[in-house]
């Protein structure tokens, strides 16, 4: 029987969280080592079912301080980035566990930094800790095996960051997290999922990411003096005017509302010039679960338009955040308006 390596990487995550305080369900729940969470999950043994059955051998490798995913930042990022370019050649799939809180980012900012990945990178995680009578995230890794060792149970190879949660399977620039207790903890509101995992396992390679056959690598840098400001009715916009004259922000992004409005009073224009003038990129993203923004539609959008305003289109907030930092870290400001534009990695549709 041919051999299939995996690569599973732990982060850490709730899968894999204990009580501070063993014995005591009152305490607060820590990140655990990887024995921990392996002691539990027979499966990955090398008696189990899927190496046993299914010729899948297993390497494991873990943060040297697993980690609460609220903890993340870019330098955990460039980790996974240069763990998984140091392994390429060396596996068929990875698998990254990691905690459910910035799962979207995580996925959304290693889209951008892997250049011609043609070997699926799925990020999964649970709910509930895996020491749980209801823990999802026994059958959440089960999945994810299955994608990430596709060739062993005759499915096609997805060559992309995805992320594997409660029987569906999305692009993970794509993907948002929608809940902190349902077990569909994820959402792909403007991009339909690439499988679903039923009695039988369904897969729709018409949606997959072309590939061609350049070497793999990584550009793992991240611009971090950016800022998220979320438009509300009374918004002062003296807070933007304030931001304007901040020397260290490159960025900001505008959650407006419904396809890209935000108020049309001149003290809110002016600073949005302002903002401009002093050379910070403003890019426009709905405040909306699902749509598209559009800011030639309304007036009150298009003067974000006139004053230089960039169009986010149907991106979500984790993957406009990644798109953001990792642009302004790697590209010259003459380029990066047009890299905004295109659909890099599938994060959006092109309008």
């Amino acid at each position: 029987m041919p051999r299939t390596k995996l690569l599973i990487l732990y982060t850490g995550g709730t899968i894999g969280m204990g009580y501070e305080t063993p014995g005591d369900s009152h305490s607060p729940l820590i990140p655990q080592g990887w024995e921990f969470l392996q002691k539990t999950m027979p499966a990955l043994s090398p008696q189990g079912y899927f190496t046993k059955e299914k010729g899948i051998d297993f390497t494991y490798l873990s943060f040297q301080k697993v980690i609460d995913s609220s903890e993340f930042t870019p330098h955990h990022w460039a980790k996974i980035s240069h763990i998984i370019f140091e392994n390429y050649n060396h596996f068929d799939g990875f698998i990254i566990i990691h905690g459910t809180d910035t799962m979207a980012y995580t996925a959304s900012a290693l889209s951008f930094v892997f250049q011609n990945l043609n070997k699926p990178v799925v990020l999964t995680g649970s709910q509930l800790p895996i020491f749980h009578s209801r823990t999802d995230g026994i059958g959440n890794l089960s999945n994810a095996i299955h994608i990430a060792a596709a060739n062993v149970f005759n499915l096609p190879v997805i060559p992309e960051v995805l992320i594997c949660f409660n029987d569906k399977l999305l692009r993970g620039n794509r993907s948002t997290k929608s809940s902190s207790r349902d077990f569909s903890g994820f959402e792909s509101p403007s991009f339909p999922a690439l499988g679903d995992f039923k009695e039988s396992i369904k897969i729709w390679d018409k949606y997959f990411l072309k590939t061609g056959n350049e070497p793999f690598f990584i550009i793992p840098e991240f611009e971090t003096n950016i800022i998220t400001v979320t438009i509300f009715p009374g918004f002062n916009s003296e807070i933007l005017s304030r931001l304007a004259q901040d020397e260290h922000l490159k960025g900001v992004i505008l959650r407006t509302f419904g396809s890209g409005n935000a108020p049309s009073n001149e003290s809110f224009i002016s600073a949005i010039r302002l903002l401009i003038e002093n050379k910070k990129t403003v890019l426009n993203i709905s405040q909306c679960l699902e749509g598209f923004v559009n800011m030639k539609k309304y007036k009150t959008g298009n003067n974000l338009y006139e004053c230089g305003v960039l169009s986010g289109n149907d991106m979500t907030l984790e993957a406009a955040t990644a798109k953001m930092m990792w642009i302004l870290a790697n590209s010259e400001k003459s380029n990066a308006t047009d890299l905004f534009f295109k659909n890099l990695k599938g994060e959006l549709t092109e309008s």
